[in-house]
């Protein structure tokens, strides 16, 4: 005859609880401040602006006019485990103006310099179909490899893969949506990923850009989740964001 097992409900939720997962962090920018694992490095001056507000992060660039060969650039990062060199990043994101605005934003890999990087971006020239680019930077050379239409307005979701020295981005305009490769897979070296960042690569419209994400999420070996279980999103809109003076 079978012995019946029973295990208390607490240990059940515990064992089966999403967010509790080991090798997965996300961080729905809820409350008023940044997570304790972030940093924040800017341009020249520190003119940028970084907050958390109503549920989203912003980081303002103010005025434009840099290119992507700079190395300082307004960018939030956080460190990545030694562990977790095969990695993703994803998130919900979207801009202030939500047309492109000749900015490139979005996701980073950054390896021991800060002009080592894989991206994932979205964004540019003005008043023209919203579109992403992949791309690397690879001792201070830009490797652009391609610049893809979306068909989409923002948010848009984004996600970059890293696989060895193999990249893949992809992205969905729901989150019902199928992801869908953008371009071709990339080779990229990189020696030791150190950190993954947001923010921008390039922003030459003379013009404030903001860049605003609703969540990110980096998964990879040796991952901890975020320390304090996120509350729920506020019921703040997009629209709302958009409005909010």
């Amino acid at each position: 005859m079978k012995r019946r097992i029973f295990i208390p409900l607490a240990i059940m939720i515990f064992i089966y609880t999403p967010w509790l997962d080991a090798g997965v962090w996300t961080d729905p920018f809820d409350g008023d401040q940044l997570a304790k694992e972030w940093s924040f490095r800017d341009r020249p001056g520190e003119t940028s602006t970084v907050e958390v507000k109503d549920g989203f992060l912003r980081i303002t660039d103010p005025t434009g006019n840099w290119g992507h060969m700079e190395k300082d650039k307004p960018m939030l990062e956080r460190e990545v485990p030694d562990t977790a060199q095969d990695l993703v990043v994803s998130g919900l994101f979207s801009s202030e103006p939500d047309k492109p605005a000749d900015a490139w934003i979005g996701m980073f890999i950054f390896g021991d310099d800060p002009m080592d990087f894989a991206c994932l971006l979205f964004g540019g020239e003005s008043n023209q179909a919203q579109k992403c680019l992949i791309g690397s930077m690879v001792l201070g050379g830009w490797q652009d490899k391609g610049h893809f239409e979306t068909g989409a307005d923002v948010p848009l979701y984004l996600k970059l893969e890293k696989v060895g020295d193999q990249f893949t981005g992809y992205y969905r305009t729901n989150e019902k949506e199928d992801w869908r490769t953008i371009g071709n897979i990339w080779t990229h070296q990189i020696k030791t990923v150190k950190t993954v960042g947001l923010g921008f690569i390039n922003s030459w419209g003379g013009q404030a850009v903001t860049f605003l994400v609703d969540s990110f999420t980096l998964e990879g070996e040796g991952v901890e989740p975020l320390a304090i279980r996120a509350k729920g999103k506020l019921t703040t809109t997009w629209g709302d964001v958009r409005s909010d003076p």
